[in-house]
C-alpha cells in the first residue's frame, strides 16, 4: 500500500468537505484542504483523522463506495458531517477517528479543538 495526502483549495474538492480519502488501486489517496485553514497543524490533524477512518473502514469492510455514496448524498441535518449521522455506515470508524484527531490536537496544544460527543 501507498499513501499520498495532498492539500488542495477547497474548490477542487469531490464533494463539502474538508478531507476526503478514496482508493486508486492500492494507493490511499488523502486530499485536505488548504484555504481557510488556521495552519498546516489544523491540515495535519485532517489528513490524520482521514487516514485513521479509511484504514479502519479497509479493515471492516466498508468499501469506498458506501462511504462516497452516503456522503455526497448528505443532507444534513444537526450532525455537523455525514460521519457523525448515525445512519454512516462507517460511523463508528469515523468517531474513532476523530478521537485520535482530537488527541494529537491537544498534544499540538491546539485548544480550542472542538468538541467530541
Amino acid at each position: 500500500m501507498r499513501i499520498e495526502i495532498s492539500s488542495k483549495p477547497h474548490s477542487e474538492m469531490r464533494y463539502e468537505t474538508a478531507g476526503d480519502w478514496r482508493w486508486e488501486n492500492d494507493v490511499l489517496v488523502i486530499d485536505v484542504v488548504h484555504d481557510n485553514m488556521p495552519s498546516e497543524d489544523h491540515q495535519f490533524l485532517i489528513a490524520l483523522h482521514e487516514l485513521v477512518e479509511a484504514f479502519l473502514c479497509l479493515k471492516r469492510g466498508i468499501s469506498q463506495a458506501q462511504v462516497d455514496q452516503f456522503d455526497m448524498n448528505w443532507e444534513g441535518g444537526t450532525e455537523e458531517e455525514p460521519g457523525d449521522d448515525p445512519r454512516a455506515p462507517y460511523g463508528k470508524e469515523h468517531r474513532f477517528a476523530m478521537l485520535i484527531e482530537h488527541l494529537i490536537a491537544h498534544e499540538l496544544g491546539i485548544r480550542p479543538y472542538g468538541t467530541v460527543r
